[in-house]
């Protein structure tokens, strides 16, 4: 089956295709929603579910909130945009979903538990330490590029594209957003004291960049030498 948006108005060396631009940041935005919405119950249960200190026997419920945190961000958002991506690539949801739970993950364990496990040591605000380095994390981006584009890697020649992509598209928002921050003390994102809707606020600006790069990257035309061409890259 001929992948949708690779008929004569769209199959081109840009890829663009309207529907699925709309669809991509469409499906981001909703996964984005749906995290903000379980963080923001956890912020208001408090200190009890997010008491991670690592020289306490509770320390298997910080892996387990951590491996939790990892699987609802980078499967509901992997979920969803596989279906983006599966209309112009075979490729496989297992895979897709696991590229994204991989670099979620290690943001967990590498930079907010640390956070929250230091606060809770020094008796801080834990809330604000997890605030921090959610803001922090937004340099997940690229590390899911990264892995995404080992996934991209068997259907398109322009597999690389996609990590610089979403490094440049991390870059542009933090930029932005940064320079916001300095005009008004409303958006504090960057340094930790903004709220959670807020970070992911700035998770949704990156979805019309990434969205155009990735309907670029998987332009009909641009197919791995071994993928066959459009047909294959639409087959189901």
């Amino acid at each position: 089956m001929i992948a949708s948006g690779s008929g004569p108005g769209t199959a081109s060396s840009s890829g663009w295709d309207a529907r699925l631009y709309w669809l991509w940041i469409g499906y981001n935005t909703i996964a984005f929603l749906i995290v903000l919405t379980v963080g923001f119950v956890l912020e208001l249960l408090g200190n009890d579910v997010l008491h991670l200190n690592l020289a306490s026997r509770h320390v298997l419920v910080a892996l387990l909130v951590a491996t939790l945190g990892a699987t609802l961000f980078g499967g509901v958002l992997g979920a969803l945009q596989w279906l983006v991506v599966r209309e112009r690539v075979p490729v496989p949801r297992k895979a897709w979903i696991t590229a994204n739970v991989g670099p979620a993950l290690l943001a967990w364990l590498l930079v907010i538990m640390p956070a929250v496990t230091d606060a809770q040591t020094s008796n801080e605000a834990v809330s604000t330490a997890y605030l921090l380095a959610a803001s922090q994390s937004l340099a997940l981006g690229p590390l899911l590029g990264l892995w995404q584009s080992l996934v991209l890697r068997k259907s398109t020649r322009r597999w690389a594209w996609w990590t610089g992509a979403n490094l440049a598209s991390w870059l542009i928002v933090d930029a932005i957003i940064y320079l916001l921050s300095r005009l008004t003390s409303d958006l504090d994102v960057l340094s930790g004291d903004g709220s959670l809707a807020e970070v992911y606020l700035t998770l949704i600006a990156t979805t019309p960049l990434t969205g155009r790069a990735l309907l670029w990257v998987l332009a009909p035309r641009a197919p791995a030498p071994d993928a066959g061409g459009p047909k294959a890259a639409g087959a189901t």
